[in-house]
């Protein structure tokens, strides 16, 4: 149910001159549905990888995310602007997954909290990241 009322909220500061409140690690993901054809934005974290890569995480049963399988190229609302991005899906290989969200929980305590992922001694615990990486899908994008 928040959802419902913070992703509309999350978009819209996305579009605009205030997104840099959240441009520093929420993006918006753009797409079209396979079956629906409807349009989606879809606000999620993420992390910068390197200059040209980021990448974000879903819980599996989320079912969004299954509309990315089959396309190479994707729009996102990234740091304020609309940009064009080359796209990988990821949700077989836990271990690559696990290095990833193993980053992104070192990287905000809000994703450990959201994948149920504890912390000792202020770094996340790495059975936890293993567990929940079998739950994960692992969306990497090459900005272009």
């Amino acid at each position: 149910m928040i959802w419902r009322i913070l992703n509309p909220l999350t978009i819209a500061i996305a579009n605009s001159p205030l997104h840099f409140l959240i441009s520093h690690s929420i993006l918006v993901l753009k797409f079209r549905g396979v079956k629906s054809g409807k349009n989606y934005a879809i606000p999620v974290s993420y992390i910068k990888t390197d200059d040209n890569q980021v990448c974000c995480l879903t819980d599996r049963p989320n079912i969004w995310w299954r509309n990315l399988k089959n396309i190479h190229e994707l729009d996102v609302m990234y740091r304020g602007s609309s940009v064009k991005t080359s796209i990988t899906i990821e949700f077989e290989n836990n271990t690559a997954i696990a290095d990833k969200l193993g980053a992104i929980c070192s990287h905000s305590r809000i994703d450990g909290f959201f994948a149920g992922v504890a912390y000792e001694n202020g770094s996340p615990i790495k059975q936890d990241i293993d567990k929940a990486a079998e739950r994960m899908t692992l969306i990497e994008l090459h900005i272009q």
